[in-house]
């Protein structure tokens, strides 16, 4: 049995239009039951019902943040049965890197009937899972200020906050504690990315895998604002890598200790942090997706 689950407000309600094309295409592959979300998040408790109710597969219609959640809940039980994305949301980053026809209900249709399946590696930071990013420092400043939307949506609003949120925001400052003596430093932005591409059009690792079993790690050290929209712009090509203010590296578990809890996004969902040390790890190949 396949588990269809839908969040009908994701994408500005786009994904509540195209569940039904879904839906369509889905049922000639076989049984479904239909799941709709009825509150934010609420896609890790549908994804656990499903899983107790003997689904075989989990398609989700929905955005990066449906997806997390999906995520999470088949995570709660052991992910024991795949992940498959039919892409309805804003940014849909995580499909950019899965390179799965995501967008076309049909063909999506078709890979779950043939039924293949790629393991995929899980970030996890401060014990939340994430598929495609997790941030601190400016990508959360962003969302954060778009809990207060402007008249116009979608990646060209969130483009717009961040062009406003590059000269007004101050950065955050990361402790060294082992260090001696102990020291500090003030950072503008740092992601532990899985996939390649976030907040919709920013290549912040443009080589990043999903399936090495690394975390790659990207942080952009603080700079006076005028210097900063040059950073950015590079990033929506990959190029900013290069830039002297821009570290990348490699892990598999560090941790990220500040002088308060800071705020965090993973795939695009905001948390705050339970205390001033923040664990980051990755799971490989710990949840299977349809390919």
């Amino acid at each position: 049995m396949i588990a269809l689950l839908v969040n009908p407000v994701a994408g500005r309600g786009d994904a509540r239009r195209r569940a039904e094309a879904v839906e369509a295409a889905l049922r000639t592959t076989g049984a479904l039951q239909r799941y709709e979300t009825q509150s934010r998040g609420d896609e890790r408790r549908c994804a656990r019902e499903a899983c107790a109710a003997g689904a075989t597969v989990l398609a989700v219609v929905g955005g990066d943040g449906s997806v997390h959640h999906a995520a999470r809940g088949l995570l709660d039980v052991g992910a024991p049965i795949p992940l498959a994305i039919f892409a309805a949301g804003t940014g849909n980053d995580f499909v950019k890197s899965l390179q799965t026809p995501a967008h076309d209900a049909v063909a999506m249709a078709a890979a779950v009937a043939r039924g293949q399946t790629q393991a995929v590696d899980v970030g996890v930071i401060d014990s939340v899972p994430f598929l495609n990013a997790a941030g601190l420092g400016f990508d959360v400043e962003v969302l954060e200020r778009m809990q207060h939307p402007l008249w116009f949506t979608g990646t060209a609003a969130y483009v717009v906050t961040a062009v406003r949120a590059l000269f007004g925001y101050t950065g955050f400052t990361v402790q060294h504690p082992d260090t001696s003596p102990p020291a500090s430093d003030h950072r503008l932005m740092t992601v532990f990315a899985n996939g390649r591409v976030f907040g919709g059009t920013f290549q912040i690792a443009p080589t990043a895998s999903l399936t090495d079993g690394r975390l790659d790690v990207v942080n952009i050290a603080s700079l006076a604002p005028l210097a900063r929209p040059a950073v950015f712009w590079r990033a929506t090509r990959g190029t900013h890598l290069q830039h002297p203010a821009v570290h990348h590296s490699q892990t598999v578990a560090t941790t990220i200790t500040s002088p308060t809890p800071l705020p965090f996004e993973a795939d695009g969902e905001l948390y705050r942090a339970s205390n001033t040390t923040i664990q980051i790890a990755v799971r490989p190949a710990a949840l299977r997706v349809i390919v």
